[in-house]
């Protein structure tokens, strides 16, 4: 595998992710695929998983840069493993009860745990290559096991990781960061009291999106490839933004020809 991927957005987007340093993780919910986050017993409990769609591609797609929306597509060209990560030991007293936390976190995660309904399992992204099947046992999984102790478990580590076979052209590649729907005291206190948890994973909504930042180089030695419909002004804008929050990237443009 390449040591690089390929993500297409648009431009006003490529201004955010070099301004804030951050890149955005969508809940499989928000996808243009409506099978995506399917189950067969937990309607779309995928909408508590949130990817970023890159490719390994390293040809122009005409498919992909309909995702730029409009005439000012880019397509960025990063190293793998993108995300800024940091390691945490730390005891907790958290509404009277000690919880202890060792684990490589991605830069933020621990905060939405403590204030918001999620807990991240793992606490980081995953990249993760896209299985393409029409298989309906792995595009609509089961996903509550019954357990000899009467309660169960509910599997969501397959979710995100197949599409249905005629999307196989994109060859993606993804981000993935896998989520419950409960909060840090939840987990203490209603550790064992399966019934809630069950609720919480019907009924609670999911967080949109999750934007994640950055490690410091990661700009260094990216690329910029300016859409086919992409005019000149927006090209030196392009190069405008790329000169003041990321001097050592390149930009080019697209071989492709065609009719505005």
């Amino acid at each position: 595998m390449s040591e690089y991927l390929y993500h297409y957005t648009n431009l006003e987007t490529l201004k955010l992710i070099l301004e804030n340093k951050t890149f955005r993780l969508s809940s499989l919910s928000r996808m243009d695929d409506l099978e995506e986050g399917e189950t067969e017993d937990f309607q779309k409990l995928g909408r508590f998983t949130y990817i970023s769609s890159w490719t390994d591609n390293p040809y122009e797609s005409l498919a992909l840069w309909s995702y730029s929306k409009g005439n000012d597509g880019v397509r960025v060209k990063m190293r793998k493993d993108i995300f800024k990560t940091e390691y945490i030991n730390e005891n907790s007293i958290i509404d009277g009860i000690g919880i202890s936390i060792e684990e490589n976190f991605n830069i933020g995660l621990l905060d939405l745990m403590k204030n918001k309904n999620v807990s991240f399992v793992p606490p980081r992204a995953e990249l993760i290559r896209v299985t393409y099947t029409n298989l309906e046992r792995l595009l609509r999984p089961t996903v509550f096991k019954k357990c000899q102790c009467g309660q169960g478990i509910v599997q969501t580590e397959n979710l995100g990781i197949f599409k249905r076979a005629g999307w196989q052209e994109q060859r993606e590649w993804r981000y993935r960061l896998s989520s419950l729907p409960f909060n840090m005291i939840e987990l203490a206190h209603e550790h064992n009291n399966f019934d809630f948890h069950l609720e919480k994973l019907r009924h609670r909504e999911d967080l949109g999106f999750i934007d994640l930042p950055l490690k410091d180089d990661v700009f260094d030695d990216m690329e910029v490839l300016c859409s086919p419909l992409m005019g000149e002004e927006s090209k030196l804008e392009v190069k405008r933004v790329l000169e003041y929050y990321a001097s050592n990237a390149s930009i080019k443009c697209s071989e492709l020809r065609m009719r505005v």
